[in-house]
């Protein structure tokens, strides 16, 4: 019983603690799909930070236990949360995250079983991000503003 535990704790590539998730994937040629993003949402932050309903920070740890570990020190990103994980707090951050990653726009609200998107919502003086499926419209985040006047989606 001790050999196999001393040998499953010894296995390349496996979490052995919650941070460790953080690094799940972080290879050069890895690319998560936002499915892989929306299932990997919590409304949580792996490094227990209590940043209180923040749309950024909770969808900007989903990205990167997801896999996307460039959100750690990309330099898009002006604002971190306090707690030492570094996870996003700024929806305007995510914004020009989303735009440096993307491969299709679409501005308004979503057309039907378009896949999974990206999606930055403002209306003045309030801005948000989430990841929305657009087959079930079911959103990961703290909210889906749909009704604010700017809607800009995201997919790649």
């Amino acid at each position: 019983m001790v050999i196999l535990l001393v040998a499953l704790n010894s296995l390349a590539g496996c979490a052995k603690s919650h941070h460790d998730r953080d690094l799940r994937g972080a290879r050069a040629d890895y690319e998560p799909t936002l499915k892989q993003v929306a299932k990997a949402y919590t409304q949580t932050c792996v490094g227990g930070d209590r940043e209180s309903n923040n749309c950024a920070h909770f969808l900007s740890d989903a990205f990167i236990r997801a896999g996307y570990t460039e959100l750690l020190d990309s330099p898009l990103v002006t604002q971190r949360c306090k707690g030492g994980a570094g996870r996003v707090v700024r929806a305007q951050d995510m914004l020009k995250w989303f735009q440096s990653k993307s491969e299709r726009f679409h501005s308004g609200r979503l057309e039907s079983n378009t896949g999974y998107w990206a999606v930055y919502q403002e209306k003045p003086g309030r801005h948000h991000v989430a990841i929305i499926d657009s087959s079930t419209g079911k959103f990961y985040g703290t909210a889906d503003c749909k009704n604010w006047p700017v809607q800009w989606n995201y997919q790649w």
